[in-house]
């Protein structure tokens, strides 16, 4: 069902508008209705937006993530209690839990040790796991909501221990193709908008890193189009949890 006329230019011109102030070098934005994608609505010309062209997702990556642990949940390998470190033995982290991590209420901090992870290449889980000390804490279990990046590559490591399989393995075999996620990537595929950081004074584009981020990359790596992300909005409002059954 398409959104009525008057709805359709309200959503134009919040995205216009939203595209203009944020000073966003391209802009794209898809309304989901009755399980289809049913309207588009763009701008910026850096590059001109369309319903196949790929942009980094960041933290939509997480939603892919969790819902891959909540898959292997059901088909009984981990349970969302468990504690950490009964997957990933050694981290001092007791006694927080695989729930609190996903929740952003397990009080871990938000970033990983070292530089801007998004911006730099990523170590793999080893390397994650060595810079994991009781300094990592910020605040007790439940004491407030916390966001954490750090939190969701340790799930990512616990997908890892608990299968024997990388994430992104264990994510294209069990949501991306079974959900015919077909432009959804690790790294960026053509066509795709290139990241840009905007001078805050003279409005010139500095082109941004396409990293690997290893370890850390449940939480924030792929790349995809309005086309996919409407099917897995679908698939999120009304879900066949049988599609992505692990075997």
């Amino acid at each position: 069902m398409s959104l009525a006329p008057d709805t359709a230019r309200r959503v134009d011109a919040l995205v216009t508008g939203a595209q203009a102030i944020g000073r966003a070098p391209s802009l794209l934005v898809g309304v989901v209705r009755d399980g289809a994608l049913t309207h588009l609505a763009g701008a910026g010309e850096h590059p001109r937006p369309d319903a196949d062209r790929q942009y980094r997702l960041g933290s939509i990556t997480k939603t892919m993530t969790a819902v891959l642990v909540l898959a292997h949940r059901d088909a009984g390998r981990l349970a969302l209690d468990d504690p950490l470190d009964r997957y990933l033995p050694g981290t001092p982290l007791a006694p927080r839990t695989l729930r609190q991590l996903l929740g952003h209420a397990s009080g871990l901090q938000r970033e990983p040790d070292g530089p801007w992870w998004e911006r730099s290449a990523g170590g793999d889980l080893a390397t994650l796991l060595a810079g994991l000390t009781p300094e990592k804490v910020a605040l007790a279990p439940h004491a407030a909501y916390h966001y954490s990046n750090l939190a969701y590559g340790l799930l990512g490591g616990v997908l890892e221990r608990v299968t024997g399989t990388p994430w992104w393995t264990l994510l294209t075999r069990h949501v991306l193709d079974p959900l015919g996620l077909t432009r959804t990537t690790y790294q960026a595929s053509e066509p795709y908008a290139r990241g840009y950081v905007v001078h805050p004074w003279h409005d010139t584009l500095r082109e941004e890193p396409r990293t690997d981020t290893g370890a850390m990359a449940p939480a924030g790596q792929l790349w995809s189009t309005a086309t996919d992300l409407a099917r897995w909005a679908a698939f999120l409002a009304d879900p066949d949890p049988a599609v992505l059954a692990p075997e």
